[in-house]
């Protein structure tokens, strides 16, 4: 398992942030999209629309109200992005999905893990991560969580109702929702990068040993195959 985590996962939410990889360029821009309400502390992250996993993280983490935010990618074709005659509008994928408990700077990561994961016999390239079948990922305390399971038992086609709300704000190719449950809950959820897969999220800590971020990353920027020392 790894020991140390990308410099973009802060980077990446900065103005100007940009790199080129495979032939492409991405340009990353944030976009806060809401409030996510966390009321127990315990936070489950998935794709909402099929539910896979509802157990949520084993770190309890902060209560309260806090920002969530997406750096999403403008992805072009080098030679695409370098010709001024063509205005080929950028296709557009959420690299990374946060929550920021506090604006104090990251300075370890560890990966979110759930109960009996253990991390010790992860592989330099493997990870825990939740699946994704629906092509989106969210964040959400676990009494959203369970008003969510409760909704979708009662009524089998309510995940087409958070798509319809989700189209909203679309833009080719990603959207977002902060979709309110009742009770003071609520759910965060976004376009999972390229679709479908695998996603690990990840803690950020302050100084003080702290949470301060957590963090999902969709793997548009490939970083997986670098040595740890990079």
């Amino acid at each position: 398992m790894r020991e140390h985590y990308p410099d973009f996962f802060e980077s990446a939410f900065a103005a100007g942030f940009r790199t080129e990889q495979d032939g492409y360029e991405y340009r990353l821009f944030c976009q806060d999209i809401g409030q996510l309400q966390i009321q127990t502390g315990k936070i489950v992250a998935n794709d909402p629309l099929v539910m896979f996993e509802t157990e949520p993280f084993t770190e309890t983490f902060p209560t309260g109200s806090f920002p969530v935010q997406l750096a999403i990618a403008q992805v072009q074709h080098l030679d695409e992005a370098k010709s001024p005659e063509e205005e080929l509008e950028p296709d557009e994928r959420v690299a990374l999905a946060r929550i920021v408990f506090a604006d104090k700077p990251v300075v370890s990561w560890k990966m979110a893990v759930w109960e009996n994961s253990d991390v010790s016999q992860l592989a330099p390239h493997e990870f825990f991560g939740y699946g994704v079948d629906a092509g989106t990922g969210c964040f959400m305390d676990e009494v959203a969580c369970k008003q969510l399971e409760s909704k979708m038992e009662q009524d089998d086609t309510y995940f087409e109702t958070l798509m319809e709300e989700m189209d909203q704000t679309y833009k080719h190719t990603r959207n977002w929702l902060v979709k309110d449950m009742g009770d003071g809950a609520n759910i965060a959820m976004f376009s999972s990068g390229w679709g479908d897969g695998s996603y690990a999220s990840y803690i950020g800590y302050d100084a003080d040993g702290k949470i301060v971020r957590l963090l999902t990353d969709f793997y548009v920027i490939g970083w997986m195959e670098s040595p740890e020392e990079e």
